[in-house]
């Protein structure tokens, strides 16, 4: 038969086919609403910035107008007032650009320009009036033919001294040198190695790991579609950026195993010196689970280089498991002897870099008896219905069906690190009641998926009001009254929609302070007792704390005279009490106190396990008690159930209150309610807090090393004569910086040179009713005031910390 004829047969079979799926699709689906498909590929266009020789902040693409004040994630440096843009088209067509320049709080537009041609890429003209007097936000906008326009974000400086090129060239030599281990070479000498460093793992290394772990053990990486580099921050002081790759190495169990990698630098440039230094490193490797390689041994599921603490649930009777590694959820069926890719937006098929970017979490709720798993997928969606947009998806795994189906979608027009650290902490949905509940600053939502309504079942509660198990199961929130006055808490079950109340005695309120798994942690106060802290926040002190299971008995209680509670922070199974004693109607912090849960956790089949080898070093593995038997799993890929109009739903955050973001190490770390609680987190990641109109309130190491704040007599006297009246620190320094003031308790001094170094005087109390004002420091001290006279005094940090031990370190900037 001649080839022509071959290809003329072949073309009939196929459209015979063709023609038989199309009729059988008619079929099946006749008189439902829905049907299975794919994801679907990713269709938006990217772009990118050029800097030199270098290709930077490589940028999703976003399906409308963002929340400007939110938009945090790159910084990009412009110089000469020009900046080069980098197009991906990835099939589009485009009839147009424009791009508009913000401050940073999004409140005042400072530039608008159109851009005809688009082609591969264009340049900004940046020259405008106030355009980079300071940080800025850059929106591009790229008008596709045929289609919605794609948005674009990213933070813009001028990169006057900031040696952008000799930062870039370290962090590219050092990161290369440590991917080839070459010797002499300035990578082991610029770490600083510490006895407490984990150097038997490689999932995690940092600037306090051994040369062998940054060098990458015995592994030889080969990086595959190169690196996406993002600058996170940017100042004169320093650089901090990110680089996100990924990379085939040496394996055991297969030839080769893959993972997906980011890699964290922070350096500055001395330019006397023409040197650059690594001041913080950190790197995370994590395996790409790959099912049609082997995976399965007869122990259990071999994840091989993963975080200890990875995500799974188990169902009832310890034969399936669904579990998340490198962002991509998995189910492991046992008795069927099935394995399922059950969500994933980059997967072993789809090797387009759009779907390799990692601005979303996947969050498991729930595994049923039989298996069936409800997750969420909060943050940036990288392709598929909602492609470009930022939001919280609640998902539906149906195992007998081999089939997800997207419940609902929570729409929001703010940041990918925003929508992932509050929507998606606060959301659970019920496939039984098919409700999903969602906690949106401070209002409780009932959210029937049937019937697409929406109600809010209790409002006006602040931060201290409620709180939510880890899954997202059990909500407990005060029930009338406010903070102060509450003397009721609801405890719902969101699963059997169930309702327990707790109660507390006349003069009392009662606080609900956490979870630990499903037992309740709560506070009570007498009324007669509250007051304030020493930097005159109120505060509602409890005198006990108790601890109830779920069938409403106390399992234990905590109470030590003389001692109350101010708040309370969980870590799994261990609870941290922030303490204080009481002077009047003040409130000095003392010692924290611990309680430990030590009841055991519930036993399953399966358990998460970590062994060593020599190559691999630490690595994971999901064991099963009873073995596996069969070795070679069958693979499976579940179809996406779509409908003709899948239900999103948005939540109004008009009144949200003031919160700091804490950014560092190149992510988000944290969301607080309080600046210093916030510092102190980003002290401990080298990172910045932000509030959220994206003014930075501090940022580490970017200060002066000496500085004296001057020509502020006024000021410092208003300061004194207030608090020698014994008015509270709090209100004093909010009447004299426009309505803002910081609670910066159980900060250091050091921590709060960067508060002082912004020209803002800094209250240190020395107990309930004596301050000092700190006014300016050196590199080892610290200067203040006293209330009596304006001589200034100097003594180093530690010793400030000695002298404000009395408040409890109490410090209000």
């Amino acid at each position: 038969m001649t080839l022509k004829k071959r290809l003329k047969n072949a073309g009939i079979l196929t459209a015979v086919f063709i023609v038989a799926v199309i009729i059988f699709s008619y079929v099946t689906n006749k008189g439902n609403d829905n049907m299975t498909a794919d994801m679907g590929a990713a269709t938006f266009p990217q772009i990118s910035f050029s800097y030199g020789e270098y290709k930077i902040n490589t940028l999703t693409g976003y399906a409308k107008r963002m929340d400007i004040s939110s938009m945090h994630n790159t910084i990009t440096p412009v110089a000469n007032q020009i900046l080069d843009v980098n197009v991906e088209a990835y099939g589009n067509k485009f009839t147009g650009a424009s791009y508009k320049v913000y401050t940073m709080d999004g409140a005042s537009q400072l530039e608008h320009k159109k851009i005809k041609k688009v082609g591969k890429g264009f340049t900004l003209d940046l020259s405008g009036k106030k355009v980079l007097d300071e940080e800025r936000i850059l929106e591009v906008r790229l008008n596709r033919n045929g289609a919605d326009p794609v948005y674009f974000y990213t933070r813009i400086v001028s990169d006057e001294d900031a040696h952008v090129t000799e930062c870039l060239n370290y962090i590219s030599d050092y990161h290369e040198n440590a991917l080839g281990k070459v010797e002499n070479a300035g990578v082991g000498a610029a770490l600083e190695p510490t006895d407490d460093a984990d150097n038997t793992t490689l999932q995690h290394v940092t600037i306090n790991s051994n040369y062998e772990q940054v060098t990458w053990g015995s592994l030889k990486p080969q990086v595959e579609q190169g690196e996406r580099w993002s600058i996170k921050e940017l100042n004169s002081t320093c650089m901090s950026v990110q680089l996100q790759y990924r990379v085939s190495c040496k394996g055991e169990e297969n030839e080769a195993d893959r993972y997906v990698v980011k890699e964290f630098f922070r350096v500055r440039y001395i330019a006397d010196a023409k040197k650059t230094y690594l001041l913080d490193y950190d790197r995370t490797m994590e395996q790409i689970f790959d099912a049609t390689q082997k995976v399965l041994n007869e122990k259990g599921i071999i994840l091989g280089i993963a975080p200890a603490n990875l995500s799974y649930k188990v169902n009832k009777d310890g034969t399936i498991v669904s579990f998340v590694e490198a962002n991509e959820l998995w189910n492991y069926n046992k008795d069927s002897d099935e394995i399922s890719l059950v969500f994933g937006f980059a997967d072993a098929e789809n090797t387009d870099v759009r779907n390799m970017v990692s601005d979303h979490k996947i969050k498991l709720l729930k595994v049923d008896a039989k298996g069936n798993t409800t997750f969420l997928v909060s943050g940036y969606m990288d392709r598929g219905e909602h492609e470009g947009e930022v939001g919280v998806a609640v998902y539906y795994y149906d195992i007998e069906k081999n089939s997800v189906e997207e419940k609902v979608f929570i729409s929001t027009n703010k940041s990918y690190a925003q929508a992932e650290s509050e929507l998606g902490e606060m959301s659970y949905y019920d496939a039984k009641t098919d409700m999903l509940y969602t906690m949106v600053d401070g209002t409780l939502y009932q959210y029937s998926v049937e019937d697409a309504e929406k109600k809010a079942l209790v409002k006006g509660l602040d931060a201290q009001q409620y709180v939510v198990s880890e899954d997202g199961s059990l909500i407990a929130y005060q029930a009338n009254g406010d903070l102060e006055t509450a003397t009721k808490v609801t405890i719902l079950n969101v699963e059997t929609g169930k309702k327990q109340k707790v109660t507390c005695g006349k003069g009392e309120c009662i606080r609900p302070l956490g979870f630990v798994r499903s037992d309740f942690v709560y506070g009570v106060a007498k009324t007669e007792d509250i007051g304030n802290t020493v930097s005159g926040e109120a505060t509602v002190p409890m005198y006990k704390l108790e601890i109830r299971n779920q069938k409403g008995k106390v399992i234990k209680k905590y109470q030590t005279d003389g001692i109350y509670i101010l708040s309370a922070s969980f870590d799994e199974d261990m609870i941290t009490l922030e303490r204080a004693s009481k002077d009047g109607d003040t409130y000095t912090a003392t010692a924290p106190d611990y309680i430990t849960n030590n009841e055991q956790k519930t036993k399953s089949n399966i358990a998460l396990e970590t062994y060593a080898t020599d190559l691999k070093q630490t690595q994971v593995r999901l064991t099963y008690n009873d073995g596996v038997a069969d070795k070679e799993p069958k693979v499976l890929k579940p179809k996406q159930i779509l409908f003709e109009r899948p239900q999103t739903i948005t939540f109004s955050d008009k009144d949200a209150p003031e919160k700091y973001y804490v950014y560092g190490h190149g992510d988000i770390q944290g969301v607080y309610t309080k600046a210093g609680d916030a510092i102190k987190k980003a002290n401990d990641y080298n990172g910045v807090v932000v509030d959220s109109s994206q003014n930075y309130v501090w940022e580490r190491g970017n200060r002066n090393l000496q500085y004296s704040i001057t020509d502020k007599d006024d000021v410092l006297n208003t300061i004194k004569d207030r608090l020698k009246n014994q008015e509270k620190p709090i209100d004093i320094l909010k009447d004299v910086n426009n309505g803002e003031a910081y609670d910066l308790t159980g900060c250091t001094t050091e921590e709060i040179l960067y508060i002082i170094n912004q020209g803002r005087p800094v209250i240190a109390m020395l107990d309930s009713q004596n301050a000092v004002i700190l006014v300016g420091y050196s590199d080892t001290n610290v200067v203040y005031e006293d209330l009596n006279d304006s001589t200034r005094h100097s003594v180093k940090y530690e010793e400030m910390d000695q002298m404000t031990s009395g408040s409890g370190n109490t410090y209000i900037g």
